[in-house]
């Protein structure tokens, strides 16, 4: 990671550019040479850049102090095959809030390595955050892995990118109740958790006490292994949090893990774990209100926004779209991927995600640093909210979704029976704009009280080229005439306007 230009938030760059995340996830128990392989062709359908593999502790330190790279460098391998960028995700002491991945000789062990307890006493399927013998071992195997990826992988940089654990926590209990966790819980709150005063847990954060005794010790033992790692090999590293904005219930340890990053503990938890370079969350909201909401709570001043995992639905494609706008955005992960990704009827049939992907991986070059400079503006269609405005500097862009018909208030868009309209528009010059998306017809015009009226001077459909968008034809007459059309399958135009006074 380096600093970005406002010195605020990190970015992530590749082959000494900056990078756009466009990735799929492979499924938990897919993180294998073989079933890499044959995904290969799902992977290319959908258009993505990177994949995110699962390396399981218990895979590569079956016994102690004995470690297997096999699988690590088949995935390697794999990746570079396919000629994607690789991301790691560390299954550790955490998986979903639980302790699934761990090898079985610390399952075995639960005197050096215990376990989280309920109030009543009973063990549950999670290592306490308070285990230092469990943080060692599991640092010491993260390190042997970054250590290992710098010796095979450094000079070609197929890994671009480390997870540390995956969405940390405990799920099953609220925090660990224990003899040896009871007592820190009733002691005063440690001097190093940020924006804590003079007394125990309960006195600091009353109800909320088990939730930040559980995110200060997950924290700094999440940032103790990060640590580790990143001594020995210094690729970018980050954690995935459950958000806790979830419907329902908010019930840490049982609606969300206890401990995790979420977002009222996001601070202390950038504190204790500097080791950790971004902070993503995890949201799978279909709703824009929630999903913006809960994405907003991580694009905060230090942490760029990141997405690491995301569904593939119409809606959460729409949601990419807005979550890409967003300025120095990492990018966005598509969890899960099977064989028949891309096929329907045993045709190939492009999925949602997969549209993005092809047409965000295109623009990505020339998008991004507009994007970081504010020039970059979004629009997605909603139930019931067919028009939607996007404002320049002295210029606005009416996007209409689906079919436009005039009516009351003029021509109208009457949106699109699958809600599928996203579009991103990007001033490249004052009278000129790069316009991707799809399912969407726009009309430039000025803003309200400025006298005269907006002509296009050109309008090309094109790529973009090494940062260089390159025309493959010249749109005019009826193309144009109507409004500038965005195709359900997508398009990508550059458009030059001249104001008329």
């Amino acid at each position: 990671m380096v600093a970005s230009n406002n010195g605020t938030k990190p970015t992530l760059e590749v082959d000494g550019a900056p990078y756009l995340l466009l990735s799929v996830q492979l499924n938990n128990s897919s993180g294998f040479p073989a079933e890499f392989r044959r995904l290969a062709p799902a992977i290319a359908r959908s258009h993505a850049n990177t994949v995110m593999a699962p390396i399981g502790w218990e895979t590569v330190e079956p016994e102690e102090g004995r470690f297997d790279w096999s699988v690590v460098d088949g995935l390697i391998a794999e990746a570079r095959t396919q000629n994607v960028r690789l991301v790691l995700l560390w299954f550790g002491t955490w998986k979903n809030g639980n302790m699934s991945y761990v090898p079985a000789w610390v399952k075995r062990d639960t005197a050096r390595f215990p376990r989280v307890m309920t109030a009543d006493g009973r063990p549950i399927e999670v290592l306490s955050p308070i285990g230092a013998a469990s943080r060692d071992a599991d640092a010491r195997a993260f390190a042997a892995l970054m250590a290992h990826l710098k010796a095979v992988d450094a000079a070609r940089g197929t890994v671009i990118l480390v997870q540390v654990q995956n969405e940390a926590g405990t799920l099953g209990a609220d925090r660990d109740h224990s003899p040896a966790a009871e007592a820190l819980f009733r002691a005063q709150v440690p001097a190093d958790m940020p924006g804590a005063k003079p007394g125990d847990w309960t006195v600091n954060y009353a109800e909320r006490a088990p939730e930040a005794f559980m995110a200060y010790h997950t924290a700094r033992y999440v940032g103790a292994v990060a640590a580790a790692g990143k001594a020995a090999y210094g690729l970018p590293l980050y954690v995935n949090v459950w958000p806790r904005e979830q419907p329902g219930l908010l019930r840490p340890g049982d609606s969300s893990p206890s401990g995790g990053a979420v977002s009222w503990l996001l601070p202390q938890w950038r504190r204790l774990a500097p080791a950790i370079d971004v902070v993503g969350v995890d949201n799978y909201d279909t709703n824009i209100a929630p999903y913006t909401e809960i994405a907003e709570a991580y694009d905060v001043p230090g942490n760029p926004l990141f997405v690491p995992e995301t569904g593939g639905s119409m809606a959460h494609a729409r949601n990419a779209f807005w979550t890409v706008a967003r300025p120095h955005a990492l990018g966005i992960g598509k969890f899960g991927i099977g064989p028949d990704f891309g096929m329907k009827d045993g045709k190939e049939s492009e999925e949602p995600i997969a549209l993005d992907y092809r047409l965000l991986g295109d623009v990505a070059p020339l998008l991004l640093p507009l994007r970081d400079a504010g020039r970059v503006r979004v629009a997605i269609e909603q139930d019931g909210l067919a028009n939607v405005p996007m404002a320049f500097p002295g210029m606005e862009l009416a996007t209409r979704f689906g079919a436009v018909r005039d009516g009351y208030g003029g021509p109208r868009g009457q949106g699109n029976a699958d809600l599928s309209g996203r579009v991103i528009a990007a001033q490249v010059a004052p009278d000129r704009y790069l316009l991707t998306g799809a399912g969407a017809n726009l009309r430039f015009a000025l803003p309200l009280g400025q006298a005269g009226s907006v002509q296009l001077v050109t309008v090309e459909e094109g790529h973009v080229d090494r940062g260089r968008f390159v025309r493959d034809r010249l749109l005019n007459g009826d193309e144009t005439a109507f409004g500038l059309i965005l195709p359900t399958e997508g398009r990508t135009l550059m458009v030059t306007v001249q104001v008329n006074r």
